[in-house]
């Protein structure tokens, strides 16, 4: 007689682990809670600066929108300085009603026709006080997963639906315009801005986003050097290394902001406006695409290289927009650029988790969006000079330019690539020093147990 035998146990797989954090509680809520605010918040620009274009010209309409980028991108950091040092609950709850109130009085001034310069103060105070809700929540993806696979397929979530927030944002300020036109249409994503962030923060609140302290051991990383010190007034830019990371998204902000007042007025003045959603979509389109490849590909390179090739990948078709006079060749180049956007993204935001500490990390998460934002609002204001005397030739020339010098640095950096430095998290992961000969070495074909090796170099190095 055949004794049965008890099948084995089957672990769960990597991939299975992944998709039941992804699927589940409270991963599922917060990332989609996170697409629409971050939908509706991308209408928001695109319909002010038409809003704005239509009663007071390119020029003073690129003025405002520049200067909300350009506050959004320094002042982010000091938002996410204070939720890191005050707490998060307050803050936030603080700035998402100042910020609401503010945004109903720039309705008011878009629907009145206010003089612009009476807009301008209240975009850049609604902009001052816009909690940092995304910020928050990629410092605690860290705290939600388990390991690297899981934290490297939630960025990479969180990342796609950005971009596909991008892509579905520019069509429904183009379907909004078209039927309630511009001025109306921004009071509606302004209404609507204003619900999802309301719910936005109580999801925060809920799941307490933004709430990691640091250890007391990361209190020093070096020898001789006060970090406490250097963090109070750069913060997370004292972070080694911290200034490469945020170098290549500068350039990727530069076309972006060109791109965003040069496409709108391009295509009035070919009087194309079907055009209009298509090619502010085109970058994120790509964007989504590029994610999802880079999500689900096995690429076994240190993130330093992948980042460097990445910046190559985008810079590359954006150095051929002095060709880009021909609309479907200005949307195909915006394509190929934006398939590296969202890796690019998801690359910046492993590197800061593996380079920064809690004390830092709500900081750090906003500079990669403020690293964006601050050439953003130079150059939007650039292109909307040029495209108000329809200087196109030179505009595209300019972001050609940009392009060019980012895809400069990215080849030295290649090429000169030097050892991390060793952080606080590793420090912590490694293991305490010995007494000279108290360790005795272990066995043939020993392997060192978690608590015996340090963090691998290679995951972070070049």
């Amino acid at each position: 007689m055949k004794i049965p035998t008890e099948r084995p146990h089957r672990q769960p797989t990597q991939s299975a682990s992944v998709l039941r954090l992804l699927a589940g509680p409270p991963v599922r809520g917060l990332l989609t809670i996170a697409f629409l605010a971050r939908t509706t918040s991308a209408v928001l620009p695109i319909t002010l600066l038409l809003a704005l274009a239509h009663s007071h010209g390119y020029t003073r309409a690129a003025l405002v929108a520049g200067a909300y980028t350009f506050v959004i991108a320094f002042c982010a950091p000091l938002r996410g300085r204070l939720l890191d040092r005050l707490g998060a609950h307050r803050m936030l709850t603080l700035m998402g009603g100042t910020t609401a109130m503010l945004l109903g009085l720039v309705a008011c001034s878009i629907e009145l026709v206010w003089p612009w310069w009476t807009t301008l103060p209240l975009v850049i105070a609604a902009t001052l006080t816009s909690p940092p809700l995304n910020a928050a929540l990629r410092s605690s993806w860290r705290r939600l997963a388990t390991d690297e696979a899981q934290l490297k397929a939630v960025h990479s979530a969180d990342s796609v639906l950005e971009e596909a927030g991008f892509v579905l944002a520019p069509l429904a300020a183009g379907v909004t315009i078209a039927l309630l036109g511009p001025r109306h249409a921004y009071e509606a994503a302004a209404a609507c801005f204003i619900t999802v962030t309301v719910l936005y923060l109580l999801a925060a609140r809920r799941h307490q986003l933004g709430t990691t302290r640091a250890a007391p051991s990361s209190k020093t990383s070096r020898p001789g050097w006060d970090v406490r010190r250097g963090r109070r007034w750069l913060g997370a830019l004292a972070v080694p290394r911290m200034t490469a990371i945020l170098l290549p998204l500068l350039v990727m902000g530069c076309v972006f902001g060109g791109t965003s007042v040069l496409v709108p007025a391009y295509i009035q003045h070919q009087h194309a406006t079907f055009w209009l959603g298509p090619l502010l979509a085109a970058t994120s389109i790509g964007g989504v695409i590029g994610g999802i490849v880079y999500a689900t590909l096995e690429w076994k390179a240190g993130l330093w290289r992948k980042y460097h090739l990445l910046t190559l990948g985008f810079t590359l078709p954006a150095t051929l927009l002095f060709l880009a006079r021909p609309l479907w060749l200005l949307a195909s180049l915006l394509f190929l650029a934006g398939l590296f956007v969202t890796p690019l993204f998801i690359n910046a935001f492993l590197l800061i988790d593996a380079t920064t500490t809690d004390d830092t990390r709500v900081e750090a998460n906003t500079w990669v969006g403020a690293s964006t934002d601050i050439p953003n609002g130079i150059m939007a204001v650039i292109i909307g000079t040029l495209a108000e005397h329809h200087r196109w030739d030179t505009a595209l020339l300019t972001l050609t330019c940009c392009a060019a010098a980012g895809a400069t640095g990215a080849l030295l950096a290649s090429a000169h690539r030097p050892q991390p430095p060793v952080t606080a998290a590793v420090q912590r992961a490694a293991p305490a020093p010995e007494p000279r000969g108290a360790r005795t070495p272990g066995p043939p074909g020993h392997r060192p147990s978690a608590s015996e090796a340090a963090v691998p170099a290679a995951d972070v190095g070049p």
